[in-house]
């Protein structure tokens, strides 16, 4: 009997190194195909041209493989776009389209890639430059470390874990007009600010119930 325990311990712990573990590992999502990730680095230039600019290995390139997770793809491409912004498009070294900058570094840790909304786009009151993603990438493997914040923050304006993260969208005089997470309160056209009418319940940013 102790025989057969100890094989169900050695098979058990077997599987768990197979699968990975307790490692702390980032959820496997599909990438953006590689045409869509260079059309929204690009734009207007063309392809041999612009990625010339961008990496000197394209294969290898650091903003490219940021872009190809699908949640920073999707805030990218609705932000760049800015169609209200009067103002000509980013160089592709300098950023994407008309209203989103990034930087690339080689840090201790890997290749860092920061996007953020620039200052260029037409926001009233908050700060757009606030809402940055910081993609960490192993520069052996081209795989993504680490995004910050969480592609669940990045993929849903309303994503929250806990209260604190939550903000009230309102300012200048304009009546509070809902909720968001504090990643995407930057962005409100009106400002936001840390209040009591938002709460977090099931995950979501929602108006806290009136106290009676």
């Amino acid at each position: 009997m102790k025989k057969l325990s100890l094989l169900l311990l050695l098979a058990l712990t077997l599987l768990l190194a197979a699968c990975g573990g307790g490692k702390d590992q980032r959820p496997h999502s599909e990438t953006v195909a590689e045409d869509k990730v260079v059309d929204l680095a690009c734009g207007a230039l063309s392809r041999k041209d612009c990625l010339a600019r961008l990496c000197a290995d394209p294969a290898a390139c650091p903003v490219l493989i940021a872009l190809a997770e699908p949640a920073v793809f999707d805030f990218i491409a609705t932000y760049a776009a800015c169609p209200d912004c009067n103002t000509p498009d980013f160089a592709p070294e300098d950023g994407i389209g008309k209203c989103v900058e990034y930087q690339t570094s080689d840090a201790p840790s890997g290749w860092e890639v920061t996007l953020w909304v620039s200052e260029a786009c037409t926001f009233r009151y908050g700060s757009p430059t606030e809402s940055r993603v910081v993609v960490r990438i192993n520069p052996q493997t081209l795989e993504i470390k680490k995004i910050s914040p969480s592609v669940e923050i990045i993929a849903d304006p309303l994503y929250c874990q806990n209260k604190a993260d939550c903000v009230s969208l309102s300012g200048s005089g304009v009546p509070f007009t809902g909720c968001s997470n504090s990643f995407y309160g930057p962005l409100n056209w009106s400002g936001y600010y840390a209040g009591t009418e938002c709460t977090c319940q099931k995950h979501q940013c929602v108006a806290a119930a009136p106290k009676k």
